[in-house]
């Protein structure tokens, strides 16, 4: 299978952090469940796959210290990672995940958390991400944050599909991943076991003021915006904004979003 398109988020790094946020607490507390599932204490090695800014991987770096390798594409989203992980803790490495350039086998975990939309030959990522996975006992963990998106998103795509500008997915959802994962290799996938973690503490809520939305709306950080023409989307703002001015009449009005992670687990007998 050749490589094929993929989007970067290169271009959005400064914002990211500010419209993708999962508190601390949940964030160590995912970094202990990788460390235990993929059994990290014994001194294996675990790759963040689409690193980005660190979100995952830096508090994993902090529970094992020279363990944790995180790679991606876009350099200007590992560049923020500094602030965030200890120096020499974590190992950063540019590189596309459809060819990664490490051996087969040396990795005793990695995680994808919202990547596989991003690319358009996804299996060919799932295909290198067991590539290199220790061939006993390696894990792979999906990861996909559910709820905490605001009514004015949902309202712009909304609007947006209604132009027919919103533009599908790349690559693939998680229930087709998913799928790819369980079937065996005859039937075209690659045969894997795969469960949904228990992980009730990986919920939390969290106010989001209305001005802080519209300012990411505006700014097209969210990758579905990136191919609507200029013209709709500011068309699509300004409906946008006056949804919430008849929906938040307050200058200071907020929502509050309940999001959790999901976290999938994937392994080979």
């Amino acid at each position: 299978m050749t490589p094929g398109r993929f989007l970067s988020f290169e271009a959005v790094a400064g914002d990211y952090d500010q419209t993708r946020v999962i508190p601390d607490a949940q964030l160590k507390e995912t970094a202990r469940i990788l460390a235990r599932e993929s059994h990290l204490d014994r001194g294996g090695l675990f790759l963040d796959g689409g690193v980005g800014t660190g979100r995952f991987a830096a508090p994993l770096a902090r529970l094992h210290p020279g363990q944790i390798i995180g790679a991606d594409i876009a350099p200007a989203m590992m560049e923020r990672i500094g602030a965030k992980a200890p120096p020499g803790s974590l190992s950063l490495v540019r590189a596309d995940l459809q060819r990664l350039p490490f051996r087969r086998g040396v990795f005793a975990g990695v995680l994808l958390v919202h990547i596989l939309q991003l690319i358009e030959q996804w299996k060919l990522v799932l295909q290198e991400m067991r590539r290199v996975l220790a061939p006993r006992g390696g894990v792979l963990f999906l990861g996909i944050e559910q709820g905490g998106r605001s009514t004015l998103v949902d309202f712009y795509y909304e609007r947006a599909r209604g132009r027919h500008v919103l533009a599908a997915s790349l690559g693939s959802g998680m229930a087709p991943a998913l799928a790819y994962l369980r079937r065996v290799e005859r039937a075209g996938g690659l045969g894997a076991r795969v469960t949904l973690l228990e992980t009730p503490q990986l919920a939390w809520k969290r106010i989001t003021p209305i001005a802080r939305t519209l300012e990411a709306l505006a700014g097209r950080t969210f990758s579905q915006m990136w191919d609507i023409p200029d013209e709709s989307h500011g068309a699509l703002m300004d409906e946008t904004r006056r949804r919430a001015e008849l929906t938040f009449p307050k200058p200071d009005a907020a929502e509050a979003l309940s999001s959790r992670f999901a976290l999938y687990k994937a392994w080979w007998p």
